[in-house]
């Protein structure tokens, strides 16, 4: 039985926990700052305080497509020749491959096998004698090292792991969050990248494959990739849009004499408040990652069919996609200090 004398204590006790569940779910229904939600709330409030309608830019990012494979034909071997390797681990290796399981098997498990061919042939052709079998193992060795590089382009370009990384999706980047899964992108890139330049060097004996599968896997599990490469080029395109916005209609926000300039101050708190302290916060920190991923990812996929791709989104050549957010950045902020200089409006107090 309650006591009358306690019911204020259990009225206090009960709302203060309705506020804290209020509270809750009101954080929890807050949309995160993603690309989208920083240059839409951004937007519009320039939109709202100018009194001209604005439109985003329509956003169709550039997708990779798969190039087009050509088998190199390779020395057959017979099944009665491979039973005459039965002494030697590369003969079974020959045995597993041309099992019907080995003949589907995907590109990771076809460049698997090309490794493990170059590191065990050589020691299997010493115990041979000379003879067209002998032959034979020669002349695919060769043609292997020769195409090994070509084996891991082509996991590159159609691994599923990785063509699904570079998608650009709609799950983009949140703001407090951007480096999130960047240390196993960058451990998943490093090793492709070691596994690359040992065929270029031909050190074929330092090539570890069994890393090759679980590397893969480390790439299949981050998304960090894709949602950078829709956050730059999502940023670009509604940055370009705006600075468009902004030009066209600079003549409307254009400081009067003798008059009050409360809209020109209000625009430039917006300013201060949605771009400098939200959306450049997220473009400075887009650029971070910028500066860590492009130089082994330009590597890694330089010379693969997905080059292109690659060096549009991570160069700095001009007309690549980081180049050209970087003048639009910079054309956003010279039209924002001369807007300030003409109004002599001092920067609003932090």
């Amino acid at each position: 039985m309650i006591k009358g004398g306690n019911l204020p204590q259990i009225r206090a006790f009960l709302f203060k926990g309705l506020l804290l569940i209020g509270f809750s779910l009101l954080l929890g229904c807050q949309r995160a700052k993603d690309v989208d939600y920083l240059w839409q709330d951004y937007s519009q409030r320039l939109a709202h305080v100018i009194e001209q309608p604005y439109s985003p830019a329509s956003f169709l990012p550039t997708q990779v497509t798969r190039p087009k494979v050509q088998e190199s034909p390779s020395p057959t071997i017979s099944i009665l020749e491979t039973l005459s390797l039965g002494h030697c681990p590369l003969g079974h290796l020959i045995a597993d491959h041309n099992s019907t399981l080995g003949k589907v098997a995907p590109d990771s498990q076809q460049l698997i096998y090309q490794i493990r061919f170059i590191q065990l042939a050589p020691t299997c052709i010493d115990t041979l004698e000379e003879g067209e079998l002998k032959t034979k193992l020669k002349q695919a060795l060769e043609q292997k090292q020769a195409n090994a590089m070509t084996y891991f382009h082509r996991v590159l370009t159609r691994d599923k792991s990785i063509t699904r990384s570079l998608f650009i999706g709609y799950d983009s980047l949140v703001l407090d969050e951007m480096h999130a899964g960047r240390l196993e992108l960058e451990s998943a890139i490093g090793q492709l990248l070691t596994i690359k330049r040992h065929i270029k060097q031909r050190r074929w004996q330092q090539i570890d494959t069994t890393q090759i599968e679980p590397t893969l896997a480390q790439m299949a599990h981050q998304t960090l990739l894709q949602r950078y490469l829709r956050s730059l080029a999502y940023s670009r395109a509604q940055l370009t849009a705006l600075n468009d916005y902004l030009q066209a209609h600079g003549a409307s926000v254009v400081c009067r004499p003798g008059h009050a300039n409360r809209k020109q101050e209000i625009l430039q708190n917006v300013f201060h408040k949605y771009y400098l302290a939200q959306t450049q916060a997220y473009l400075s920190q887009l650029n971070q990652l910028h500066y860590r991923l492009s130089e082994p990812l330009i590597a890694l996929f330089g010379d693969s069919g997905y080059q292109t791709f690659i060096e549009h989104h991570f160069g700095e050549q001009p007309g690549a996609l980081p180049e050209q957010l970087k003048a639009q950045m910079r054309r956003h902020v010279e039209w924002w200090q001369a807007f300030r200089e003409s109004c002599n409006i001092p920067p609003p107090k932090r």
